[in-house]
């Protein structure tokens, strides 16, 4: 996506009053928690697979992950109220993965019997940045989608990708004009509903 196109999903301070995170604090507000993990589990999933875990064992590890969060929760300190609840669950995942990491390596010294270099994943926190981005993104999406018609939705699209106004008119038959209505008609929509959703998903009071 061209600088020119980019959306910033982190200009505005709107919070919600109670979070789903301080919901999901309490350990018997078992729909909180269901809420939270069906939001969560995907991102935690493209994280994973960014670090390399395998198919195979990609679904033990993220359930390893969410239980890690479910117990670490309800004693986290959320901070002020610009702290963002991805942080600590960059540092969760980033400790399940050098735990992983460092229990493969002893087993494969103890396997040969000889001396390997610690097995250290990617910088986790540049991974986590530019998932949870496209994470929110998809997630605002899938709710557009039910709101705006096709072509309405595939010139917004388009330009999320970075399609110029006249490559999208060519290739909808569209007026240039008829594309900028529709884009920026989503594009407000688009940015309501992202700031809703990352302060519900990221944000404390």
């Amino acid at each position: 996506m061209d600088q020119q196109h980019k959306i910033n999903l982190s200009e505005d301070p709107w919070k919600t009053r109670l979070t789903l995170i301080d919901r999901a604090r309490d350990p018997n507000d078992s729909q909180a928690w269901d809420e939270f993990t069906d939001y969560y589990s995907g991102f935690i999933r493209m994280v994973l697979i960014k670090l390399q875990v395998t198919r195979d064992d990609l679904e033990d590890f993220s359930q390893d992950v969410l239980l890690k969060l479910w117990q670490g929760l309800p004693k986290m300190e959320m901070g002020r109220d610009d702290a963002r609840f991805r942080a600590w669950m960059g540092t969760v995942i980033r400790n399940a993965v050098y735990n992983h990491c460092s229990q493969a390596t002893t087993r494969k010294r103890r396997e040969t019997n000889a001396a390997v270099a610690d097995v250290a994943p990617p910088d986790i926190e540049d991974i986590i940045e530019s998932e949870w981005r496209k994470h929110i993104i998809a997630l605002v999406i899938e709710r557009l989608n039910a709101s705006f018609s096709g072509k309405a939705m595939d010139v917004f699209t388009m330009t999320l990708d970075g399609k110029s106004v006249d490559d999208i008119a060519s290739a909808m038959e569209l007026t240039k004009a008829s594309v900028y209505v529709l884009r920026n008609r989503v594009r407000t929509r688009f940015l309501d509903e992202a700031k809703q959703l990352r302060s519900q998903l990221e944000f404390r009071e």
